[in-house]
């Protein structure tokens, strides 16, 4: 396709034929050039088992095609019709109680169903067959955000499938019980029929267990996938994707990425937050990531309300086109929105549509027709790509071990109080409110063509990805590790001599205690009435209930980085997470402050006793070593967002990395593609920028220095 894709989901089941054909009219008023077909039409493609009807499709591809209207076509494997679960209730999936869960909702098959993978790909079969080299179908859409419901199953075919893929993973009954450390509450394994899948227990799962049932779950899905792609395959040679769902935390979407062609992500930021601008820049980065900085496509967003949350918030005047034209500035090459025509009934009819259930006369047709004319003026910026000087680093399987770790904070299902990926959101949040350009990768990367490197607690060591940190420092990089990174190994056992494992020669330091604070929540309090009453109880003093730790320093490059920041900074904090670390080959850090080291590691800011602090006073908080041509930091903290802003300018000055736009006003946004300035104002206020020279693409006009930028709303700049 050339220029910028544009439109959504279509389905076209839910209408009658006249509706159809004036909605196919209305496409092209809209100015849709890519249209999802078939996603949830399983029932409608094969509405008895082995008897496929595919004209009605045929027919409205014909007439798409005709009308300018490329297709994105659905293999229809999304949701199972009724027959499916009634004649072969064994593909329903089972919870981790043993029920089996029931039709009439969607997902509701077991990914390790053989029968079912046969059922979805007999379907895609004759689907490719008839569709494969159909001028008018540009793509294949295979399902649709996998693990969005279902993400495992705990039947007796999985538990066999799970004994199957742990043989192959480790080999012998001896080497699980190794990796799983089966010796601890006598869980030792005899004969692998013994394993069973972690179903609902008198108390804790085995961590180890939790962690490769998780990537079992994760391994069903994607090969599900694969069977499905491999048949499409035979028959056409068009791009294939499955649409992501951000940073979902089911699907380890790294590995899913090599698999598809196209980088495709579902993305609904809640218009209530004032965050969400981030979510979408965010989410942007790491979809980027995937693609390997290739451009990628928005396949799903909400042109108004959604209908999942509690409280469902319609968007803004003008945030439909600035939130389409910031996904462009993060490397989205295609604009599709979830769906093209509000359903009448079902569990969406609440959820918006480009065609909203009052027609042409809304505010919601008005922002669909306008962002479409928008998104052809920007056709130039299609195909380009960003260049950033700075990363992100995450992984997945960390995050999974992170979760299923049991302490110091506990966590349900695998999510930890910080969210899944929360520490690597936070510092990716504080390098975009800086204006820094950013990639999100993996830690399998080359980091070579990075300044700055933020590796945020990747719990798992691993040892190539310390190799590959050190050549960056070596030629020049700034490398940022933060707790809790390296603390256990690929089967979630625990670092053994002191956290960091491979990362500590690198970072000169090793991790010898972890000293969070469990917050409010876990203490009790006492009212003034009962400490008076309890004369022992009532004099304890318990610094970890409190929730932050103050900050201090003595290092001049981050004194001159607050001086320049503002008072404000003066008063450097880190939340709940706190460690004690020591160089390597010590046992106690030796001396604060600049100049002060020990083995050639310098402590640049440390605890200064207040809040929760009190018993950390005088630890390092963060530390640098000098490796080659560059440094290696490690923060043995999580910093609140004012003290992650003071250190990310001070790292962005070591690396010489500038804002993409220097000095914007407040809620004004700098992204840059290849030859392509995006200005995006989220405030409610009019700004007035200087030093714009190029072509406007959107109002064609030619920018000659100073421009006035409305309430949410966007420029981009051919330059």
């Amino acid at each position: 396709m050339e220029g910028i894709a544009y439109g959504g989901d279509w389905n076209p089941e839910q209408w009658d034929r006249e509706t159809n054909l004036c909605d196919i009219e209305r496409m092209v008023e809209a100015g849709v050039t890519l249209i999802s077909l078939g996603i949830f039409s399983w029932a409608s493609l094969e509405p008895e088992e082995g008897h496929y009807d595919l004209d009605w499709l045929a027919d409205l591809i014909d007439q798409l095609h005709n009308a300018g209207i490329s297709v994105d076509l659905a293999n229809g494997t999304a949701s199972p019709p009724a027959w499916m679960a009634q004649r072969y209730p064994q593909t329903l999936p089972v919870d981790s109680r043993g029920v089996r869960l029931g039709f009439g909702s969607r997902q509701q098959y077991n990914p390790s169903s053989a029968l079912f993978s046969q059922k979805a790909c007999a379907l895609t079969e004759a689907m490719a067959r008839r569709f494969g080299d159909h001028p008018g179908v540009v793509m294949w859409h295979i399902s649709n955000e996998y693990g969005c419901h279902t993400w495992e199953s705990f039947d007796e075919e999985s538990a066999q499938a799970f004994r199957q893929w742990l043989l192959e993973r480790y080999g012998t009954i001896e080497a699980i019980n190794h990796a799983w450390g089966t010796a601890f509450w006598s869980q030792t394994y005899t004969d692998i029929a013994q394993i069973q899948p972690p179903r609902a227990m008198p108390t804790f799962h085995n961590p180890s267990q939790m962690l490769d049932w998780r990537r079992f779950s994760d391994w069903a899905l994607r090969n599900l996938m694969i069977h499905e792609r491999d048949v499409i395959r035979r028959y056409s040679d068009r791009p294939i994707t499955t649409n992501f769902m951000g940073t979902f935390p089911f699907v380890n979407y790294r590995a899913w990425a090599p698999c598809l062609d196209v980088i495709s992500d579902d993305s609904y930021p809640d218009p209530a937050d004032p965050q969400g601008a981030h979510e979408i820049a965010w989410q942007g980065d790491v979809m980027r990531g995937l693609s390997g900085g290739s451009p990628w496509l928005l396949m799903e967003q909400a042109p108004g309300a959604v209908q999942w949350r509690p409280q469902n918030s319609p968007k803004r005047p003008g945030q439909f086109l600035l939130w389409s034209i910031a996904r462009m500035a993060h490397g989205a090459d295609g604009i599709l929105q979830f769906q093209w025509r509000q359903s009448a009934k079902g569990s969406e009819t609440f959820h918006s549509g480009m065609v909203p259930h009052s027609g042409e006369n809304s505010p919601i047709w008005r922002d669909v027709v306008e962002t479409g004319q928008a998104l052809k003026r920007l056709s130039p910026v299609a195909g380009s790509r960003m260049t950033s000087r700075a990363a992100v680093v995450i992984d997945w399987e960390s995050e999974w071990a992170r979760g299923f770790a049991l302490g110091p904070i506990n966590s349900e299902n695998g999510l930890d109080s910080w969210g899944f990926f929360g520490p690597a959101r936070a510092w990716h949040q504080s390098l975009w409110e800086a204006g820094i350009a950013t990639d999100v990768v993996g830690v399998d990367n080359d980091f070579t063509s990075y300044d700055l490197i933020v590796v945020p607690a990747v719990f798992i060591d691993y040892s190539n990805m310390a190799h590959s940190l050190r050549i960056a420092a070596e030629r020049g990089s700034q490398v940022v590790i933060t707790a809790p990174s390296a603390v256990v190994d690929s089967q979630c056992g625990a670092i053994l001599g002191g956290y960091l494992g491979s990362l500590a020669d690198l970072t000169g330091v090793k991790v010898v205690e972890h000293s969070t604070l469990t917050g409010p929540s876990q203490g009790r309090t006492y009212d003034a009435r009962e400490s008076t009453a309890y004369r022992i109880s009532g004099a304890v003093e318990t610094p970890a209930a409190l929730n932050w730790c103050g900050i201090d320093t003595d290092n001049e490059a981050l004194k001159r980085t607050i001086e320049l920041v503002g008072d404000a900074a003066k008063d450097l904090r880190s939340g709940r997470w706190a460690e004690k670390i020591v160089p390597v080959g010590e046992h106690e850090w030796r001396g604060l402050g600049e100049g002060n080291s020990s083995a050639g590691v310098e402590c640049v800011a440390y605890f200064d006793g207040r809040g929760g602090g009190v018993d950390l006073a005088g630890a390092c908080a963060l530390s640098r070593n000098r490796v080659g041509q560059g440094s290696v930091w490690y923060a043995a903290a999580d910093f609140d967002a004012l003290s992650r802003s003071v250190l990310v300018r001070m790292w962005a000055s070591y690396a010489r990395i500038l804002p993409v736009f220097p000095d914007l006003p407040r809620g004004v946004e700098a992204q840059e593609r290849e030859g392509f300035l995006f200005l995006l104002n989220h405030s409610d206020r009019a700004v007035e920028l200087s030093g714009i020279v190029g072509k406007d693409l959107l109002s064609g006009s030619e920018c000659t220095g100073h421009v006035v930028l409305a309430p949410r709303s966007a420029l981009v700049v051919e330059r």
